[in-house]
């Protein structure tokens, strides 16, 4: 009777012709998730479950706490292997029941190894009737106290009591890479986390007003990217200093504009760092009508500067809604910290929030974007993060310093 804990995969089981892709993508990131936990070879099987045996030294809790975080997974199950024979499931699930306390209880079997001779609604009964004599309880297939889960497959059997949710998604990875306009609040974070949902790479950048106001949003940024990692495993963040740009910008156009002018110069750097990372789209935080530069029509002219979409999957959602959603994600103690955000640096009183578009691009005559653009660019730094410590970054690597 060996510890081992069953993942059971989420919409991947839906997919058909690419369906190996997705389970090749999923195995690996649970494998990278537990690397310095668990040694890959103890991870094994495929099409629709995966199954982890669980070393003496190390804590099965452990093991499930980091599961929690990797996208693609529908449960996960603490038990135990047993042989294929219906003592050894009565036994496995005596073990696990032995410490708790209940009236009811229902056996629910998977036989997915047809060769096994037994039906799954005979074993059901054969192992129900023993735990209720064993314990004195009644079965109750509707609502009971403790479900007995065995699932047959693979020349062996796995018998587990319960089963914890998974965060569901699809694998980090099987979907391209984006890169995501994060700042230190709650709301670009959480869009993050979203797009990590739905198996994109996601590669941060993150603005800064420093020297003329404190770095304080950049070493927040940090640590949430940190938070954010448990969730891909490696992350990339780019700090772009964006001061000199935003005084350029206040000094050469009117006021009322200025805000929605600092977004499409942030999305044109975006989209340059995204086109040298390869990412195929830009993400933001953006909800609709939550301030001046998330109206309808300054998204829109937001936009227009963009060859590649841009996603928002807040649009539709309200503060309170992203906020509850940075608790459970864990980015909500970090972004609560009060920080200076690079947008409150020379805003105006009176921000335009229905901008003419015309009117933009004559604004934008003013400057000399393309190199702006590319200044901002240059001097931008790169930083690399890693669930699992990894060696340093060699003194020669591009990516430890400028761009």
């Amino acid at each position: 009777m060996k510890p081992v804990i069953v993942v059971h995969h989420h919409e991947i089981t839906l997919k058909r012709g690419n369906r190996q892709f997705f389970e090749r993508q999923l195995l690996r990131n649970v494998r990278r998730a537990l690397s310095d936990i668990l040694p890959a070879s103890v991870v094994r099987g495929g099409y629709g479950r995966f199954v982890i045996d669980i070393e003496p030294e190390v804590s099965a809790e452990a093991v499930a706490a980091r599961l929690k975080n990797v996208f693609g997974l529908a449960n996960i199950c603490v038990g135990v292997k047993v042989p294929q024979d219906v003592d050894s499931f009565c036994e496995a699930a005596e073990r696990l029941l032995e410490k708790k306390r209940f009236g009811t209880i229902k056996v629910d079997t998977r036989r997915a190894d047809k060769n096994f001779p037994i039906g799954s609604m005979d074993v059901n009964s054969k192992v129900g009737e023993y735990l209720c004599k064993r314990y004195g309880v009644r079965a109750n297939l509707t609502n009971p106290d403790e479900t007995v889960f065995i699932e047959i497959a693979d020349r062996a059997a796995h018998v587990y009591t319960s089963k914890l949710k998974g965060p569901g998604g699809l694998p980090v990875g099987v979907s391209g890479k984006i890169a995501a306009m994060l700042s230190a609040g709650f709301d670009s974070p959480v869009a993050s986390y979203l797009m990590m949902k739905r198996g994109a790479t996601v590669v941060f950048v993150h603005f800064h007003s420093y020297p003329y106001v404190t770095h304080d949003s950049v070493e927040q940024v940090r640590r949430l990217v940190r938070v954010l990692t448990d969730y891909q495993f490696d992350s990339k963040l780019y700090v772009v200093p964006f001061g000199e740009a935003q005084q350029q910008i206040v000094a050469m156009t009117t006021p009322s504009l200025r805000v929605v002018l600092y977004r499409r110069m942030m999305v044109r750097i975006t989209e340059a760092i995204a086109l040298r990372e390869k990412a195929q789209a830009i993400v933001t935080g953006e909800s609709l009508g939550q301030v001046a530069s998330q109206t309808l029509r300054n998204m829109r002219v937001i936009n227009d500067v963009s060859r590649l979409p841009i996603f928002r999957p807040l649009v539709g959602m309200d503060k309170e809604e992203i906020i509850d959603m940075a608790r459970k994600i864990g980015t909500h103690d970090v972004s609560k910290q009060p920080y200076d955000d690079c947008c409150s640096f020379l805003t105006p009183r009176h921000p335009e929030t229905w901008a003419n578009p015309l009117e933009v691009q004559e604004a934008e005559r003013n400057l000399k974007v393309d190199l702006l653009t590319e200044s901002c660019v240059e001097k931008a730094t790169a930083e690399r993060f890693s669930l699992v410590p990894q060696p340093p970054i060699r003194s020669g690597d591009k990516t430890a310093g400028r761009l």
